[in-house]
């Protein structure tokens, strides 16, 4: 089977988007319409639908998907073994803001256990720039924040969405709300503000912020509640839910994006430990209301 196809394909599992896609591997959108068309007629499967204007992957598509990874990846390992060589480049790594305390860490530890002496770039972004970073080869891999059931890149975690207070200050008792919220370009700015609104509840956006620190502390600092996926949560802080008159948040996806071709020791059997590694230290650790 060629190579090449389940590459465009799989790209396209991981970019949701047919032009996003065709950018990624060199191709025109038209060139790359043909190349899946090519992938059915040799599978003699139907692998994508339309949902409205969005071209979606059908339930045989989405089985393929973890096929053809596999595939690519036994390729990937053959030509690491017979190159048997390491890039002195450092790997180039996204991340939100919101997710470097806890999550970068345990992905930097976990490319460390595969490549002991590689080096690391660390580039702090929104997910929309990170995003395109990838696409163009600026960053080898990167974390991102997705819909709560999207497709896009290697999943990682599922977060819920919380609103968080000072329990010295107690901004959510405040008439009306003080809000403290994360740039526009970030779904939980959009998210709270349709919730509080529907809710009926009088609020002030006071201050925006692309800088997971600096929410933080102005929650701290008494200047209002802000509401971010429960992982940014750190300690000294109040969740608040719907017995403190808060109405529920969305969960938000957590996924890496990785550009095989930017870095030879990229590839995804690295993506595939980093997900066993982000997993097993997250996964069991659940939503809580707490006060730290």
């Amino acid at each position: 089977m060629d190579t090449d196809l389940l590459r465009s394909f799989v790209s396209f599992a991981e970019c949701g988007s047919f032009n996003r896609a065709a950018d990624r591997v060199g191709r025109t959108p038209s060139a790359f319409s043909m190349q899946m068309k090519r992938l059915e007629e040799t599978l003699d499967q139907k692998l994508f639908t339309r949902e409205g204007r969005n071209v979606v992957l059908t339930n045989e598509g989405i089985t393929f998907v973890g096929y053809a990874r596999r595939i690519l990846s036994l390729q990937d390992e053959a030509r690491e073994s017979i190159r048997g060589e390491m890039l002195s480049r450092p790997i180039r790594i996204g991340c939100p803001d919101d997710y470097a305390e806890k999550i970068l860490p345990v992905v930097l530890r976990a490319i460390s256990e595969i490549h002991p002496a590689v080096q690391f770039f660390i580039s702090v972004n929104p997910t929309i720039i990170l995003r395109r970073m990838v696409d163009q080869g600026e960053l080898d891999l990167s974390i991102i924040s997705r819909s709560e059931k999207g497709e896009e890149g290697y999943f990682l975690l599922q977060e819920d969405g919380v609103w968080v207070t000072s329990p010295i200050h107690r901004q959510h008792l405040a008439d009306p709300l003080r809000l403290v919220l994360p740039a526009e370009d970030c779904k939980f700015h959009a998210w709270a503000i349709d919730a509080i609104s529907k809710s009926g509840r009088p609020f002030q956006l006071v201050a925006t912020t692309r800088q997971a620190a600096s929410l933080l502390h102005l929650v701290r600092d008494g200047l209002g509640v802000a509401a971010l996926a429960a992982i940014s949560v750190s300690d000294g802080l109040q969740t608040l839910d719907h017995r403190d008159g808060f109405p529920p948040l969305p969960a938000v996806g957590i996924a890496l994006l990785i550009n095989e071709a930017a870095h030879p020791l990229v590839n995804r059997q690295l993506a595939s430990t980093i997900q066993h590694r982000v997993s097993s230290t997250f996964a069991p650790a659940s939503t809580t209301r707490k006060t730290a």
